[in-house]
């Protein structure tokens, strides 16, 4: 077992301190800003509480990319098991976190990392999950005002977006497993509760994906939960380097997003469908052989039903969004392409 002795990383403009008190898992500094990341809570009990098994940073040697696996074991009842991994690159911080009840178990909830937020914060935008197939959705900004509730629903918001005095943005979102986070409805019963609220001058986020009526069985399963945070990456000049295509006419149609009649949007590629990934992988390791430098033009993330894109053809339908997915390929390809003796860089088109 380790102890837990503070441990830190830092990149360009932030700094992840592994604190681990009973209050706070870690906190996250990005600019002038502070996140504040709170322990899941399962009914009464807290991750908090909870016995540390793992506490383990790990660093690239390339630099790119620098992650800490947790491990918690809740020593109450059939003992929840608490496993996250936290990644960070540039521009990034992914979150996925699993939450094990290894016994048959009555909880009143399960509820993720509660976040808070402090700095000089001038207005905040919360966008809904649209539907399968749909655009992603262009939230309304707020003005941020002394004790107000942003958001407030039994259904998950799909990010929030917030602006500093100085003109920066925070995003903070939930995952690709839409599914997940917003699966309560799935369940007889059984509902969420999602808040984002200004406290005090605090940005207060509160994700309860599950309140269990009496009686429910949550036990006996392990339950996974995905969300991030997103700041302006470093920009790269890429001039004279050369254009990644994918020749996406040679590929089937099911690389298309599907809406929730099962019906193909034409140009919004998933990014999970199995045959994008290995159209794309395939490019970058072409170019790789011959140590270029290159660029990829993106569009906006995709919302898709098709549950055979998350392996799980049995299901009919399974809400995702490839948000998380387009994050790991970019930072692969930059990874292959840095170790053959190349580059590569994401260009955002308008």
């Amino acid at each position: 077992m380790e102890d837990s002795k503070k441990q830190i990383l830092n990149g360009r403009n932030w700094t992840a301190d592994f604190c681990r008190r009973p209050d706070c898992l870690f906190t996250f500094e990005l600019y002038d800003a502070k996140i504040s990341i709170k322990p899941v809570s399962i009914g009464d009990f807290s991750e908090g509480s909870g016995i540390i098994a793992k506490n383990q940073i790990h660093r690239r040697l390339d630099g790119l990319s620098q992650d800490c696996r947790m491990k918690t074991v809740i020593p109450f009842g059939v003992e929840p098991v608490v496993k996250r991994d936290v990644l960070f690159a540039d521009g990034e911080m992914r979150v996925v976190v699993d939450i094990g009840i290894g016994g048959k178990a009555e909880y009143k909830h399960i509820a993720i990392e509660p976040l808070e937020l402090e700095g000089e914060w001038r207005r905040i935008a919360v966008a809904s999950c649209p539907e399968s197939g749909e655009p992603l959705p262009e939230p309304e900004w707020v003005e941020i005002n002394e004790n107000s509730v942003i958001y407030q629903d039994s259904k998950p918001f799909l990010f929030c977006r917030i602006e500093d005095t100085a003109g920066r943005i925070i995003e903070i979102g939930n995952g690709d497993d839409l599914w997940r986070i917003g699966g309560a409805t799935d369940l007889e019963g059984v509902t969420g509760e999602f808040k984002v609220s200004i406290e005090s001058g605090k940005i207060i986020i509160k994700r309860i994906p599950y309140i269990f009526p009496p009686e429910f069985q949550c036990g006996n399963r392990s339950w996974r939960f995905k969300w991030y945070v997103i700041w302006e990456p470093q920009v790269i000049e890429h001039a004279n380097w050369e254009e990644l295509e994918v020749d996406t006419a040679a590929l089937p149609e099911n690389i298309y997003a599907a809406d929730c009649d099962g019906k193909r949007c034409p140009n919004m590629i998933c990014w999970y469908a199995p045959a994008w990934r290995k159209a794309f992988k395939k490019a970058v390791r072409i170019a790789a052989a011959r140590k270029a430098k290159i660029f990829f033009n993106i569009d906006n993330p995709a919302f898709c039903s098709d549950s055979g894109h998350m392996e799980r053809s049995q299901k009919a339908t399974l809400p995702h969004w490839d948000m998380m997915m387009r994050r790991e390929l970019l930072l692969w390809a930059k990874q292959q392409m840095k170790s053959a003796g190349g580059d590569f860089t994401s260009v955002k088109t308008s």
